[in-house]
């Protein structure tokens, strides 16, 4: 960064994380380690807390998969399939409209007689799944275009289906930007309380109840103790998550290079 003077244009934005973020954050620490109340020991007694972290477990475990998944068979069909341009649209428009007009769309279909007695979760993970596949849908089509094309000819010569070329062979040569979508979709998965509010509430049913409910209930009462504890168990569990991940993808790599 130094040789090519991004420097200069890197400081301004750390100076505005900082003072937005990181410094606020770090000021609110008094509250989770000194002051009186709620302890990191107490919160996991808390009812709606456990509640809330096993419902994001739940979530992020099985729609995260499915998001990369999707986003890598969609950038697959549109590379070799030659998708036409409306369907590459109707891909990537959902990323592209703002949050209360999703909302908006869901809201009629989600409060309807059809979904009564679909498990909440499951109707949080549709719209996380319709407005974010098109993230790690451009991920890994950018990923594809820029390919070795050598190498999946030799599989297919050596008799490798579609399939098998596609899970055992393309997957793991795009390993970066796998890491990368599960970044994103990572992200995304946190941002999916905006919709999930307007949708169904402050207090949506048990099953759609995220660690992000949680917070903002505990913010709106003014509870600092509960929310700074959660917020530092939350942030915890996303940094062991990146890690792990990026450790997978530096053995990967190694393995790889073997």
């Amino acid at each position: 960064m130094k040789k090519s003077g991004m420097v200069k244009y890197v400081i301004p934005s750390i100076m505005g994380v900082a003072s937005l973020y990181l410094i606020p954050f770090i000021i609110a620490q008094k509250y989770a380690f000194f002051s009186p109340g709620t302890s990191f020991t107490d919160i996991f007694s808390n009812m709606g807390f456990i509640i809330s972290i096993k419902n994001t477990v739940i979530f992020m475990s099985i729609f995260i998969p499915l998001a990369v998944i999707a986003g890598f068979m969609a950038a697959f069909a549109t590379e070799y399939l030659k998708l036409s341009f409306w369907v590459q649209a109707a891909v990537v428009l959902p990323i592209t409209l703002p949050a209360s007009s999703v909302s908006g769309f869901f809201k009629e279909i989600a409060l309807s007689s059809i979904l009564e007695n679909v498990n909440g979760l499951f109707v949080v993970g549709f719209i996380f799944l319709w407005s974010c596949i098109g993230y790690t849908y451009i991920i890994f089509l950018i990923s594809l275009k820029n390919r070795d094309k050598s190498i999946e000819e030799a599989a297919y010569l050596d008799g490798a289906g579609t399939l098998r070329t596609m899970f055992s062979i393309m997957m793991p040569l795009h390993s970066e930007a796998i890491v990368l979508a599960v970044i994103v979709s990572t992200y995304n998965s946190l941002k999916i309380f905006r919709m999930t509010y307007a949708i169904f509430g402050e207090y949506p049913d048990y099953r759609m109840f995220m660690i992000q409910n949680f917070l903002h209930i505990k913010l709106k009462g003014l509870d600092m103790q509960t929310l700074m504890a959660g917020a530092d168990i939350l942030l915890a569990f996303i940094f062991v998550l990146l890690f792990l991940i990026l450790r997978l993808e530096q053995k990967h790599k190694k393995k790889m290079s073997l």
